[in-house]
């Protein structure tokens, strides 16, 4: 027993367990938009979709929160491309940011990995967007960088005591902790608990529910990574519990997101103190895709603070 669990139980969620070769993998991953990227590092690839650059405009950054992915974007990216560069940029493990190995999804690796993508991209003034678990990403990435960002939006999150607190009682955080147990159970049952469940008792009542849940269905029976489970299991083992965001900040929460009923929203600030909070009232868990407008007048008062 201690021999099988000396392997990261995360190696299932790694592209040589997906069932594709690597020439597969990289025609399905760009197949389905124009505009899509793979950022290759050695621990993972990172897939990403970018409008056309225009050094005279910002940029935004998001990070999106499974099971959205970069097929969910096409509204967002039309209603916002306007006034920014846009880039949607899927995490180590979610989407077809395939990981190579079980390292890319420790917190620190994650991280690491994401602003070396950052850095590959020619994009001026990057505000960089995260929501939910990945808010505590992107303040970590914002920690990093520093001022080679514009700011940071951090969306529907609590600091990694409460965050961990969530997946225990929204996610089924004790299930998805176990071992392999763990990754196969949410491989078997991903579309049913995340399209059939998890979107519409997150969304919130104007949220393009009938698109979130067609995009995810086409790219998890594209056969995806959704890493869930291995994502847990690092978070409540090696995540830190103290971080430094150094550039300008909002805190955002849509106040009609079920799934953070009980959360205490206000602790995430515990790492960017001069953040502006702010609730939105009618919206809710998928603060970037049910409000772009709004999120692009929170961008453009972090552009007005930024030194960047």
């Amino acid at each position: 027993m201690s021999d099988t669990f000396a392997i990261d139980p995360a190696i299932l969620d790694t592209l040589a367990f997906s069932g594709m070769d690597e020439e597969v993998f990289r025609q399905r991953a760009l197949a389905s938009r124009d505009g899509l990227k793979l950022f290759e590092h050695s621990l993972s690839f990172i897939r990403y979709r970018m409008t056309a650059v225009d050094q005279g405009k910002p940029t935004l950054v998001v990070l999106p929160d499974a099971p959205a992915t970069v097929e969910s974007y096409d509204g967002f990216i039309a209603a916002l491309e306007a006034q920014f560069n846009i880039v949607v940029m899927e995490m180590p493990g979610f989407g077809f940011s395939f990981p190579k190995s079980p390292e890319s999804l420790e917190f620190e690796q994650s991280c690491q990995i994401l602003v070396a993508a950052l850095e590959s991209l020619s994009c001026p003034r990057i505000i960089l967007v995260g929501p939910c678990i990945q808010g505590l990403f992107a303040a970590r990435i914002a920690e990093i960088m520093g001022a080679k960002l514009a700011g940071v939006i951090i969306g529907q999150t609590g600091d990694f005591a409460e965050q961990r607190k969530w997946i225990d009682a929204g996610l089924g955080g004790a299930t998805l902790a176990q071992p392999f147990v763990g990754q196969i159970g949410f491989r078997m049952n991903r579309e049913k608990m995340s399209i059939g469940f998890w979107l519409p008792f997150a969304a919130g009542p104007g949220a393009p529910l009938d698109m979130l849940k067609e995009e995810a269905r086409k790219v998890q029976r594209a056969g995806c990574c959704y890493a869930l489970a291995s994502q847990v299991q690092k978070l409540r083992n090696a995540a830190p519990t103290t971080l430094d965001v150094p550039i300008p900040a909002e805190v955002l929460w849509g106040m009609a997101d079920r799934s953070h009923l009980e959360t205490d929203r206000r602790t995430v600030m515990a790492y960017a103190p001069n953040a502006a909070y702010h609730e939105w009232e009618g919206i809710g868990h998928f603060i970037d895709l049910e409000a772009p407008e709004k999120l692009a007048e929170a961008a453009h008062r972090l552009l007005a603070h930024s030194s960047g």
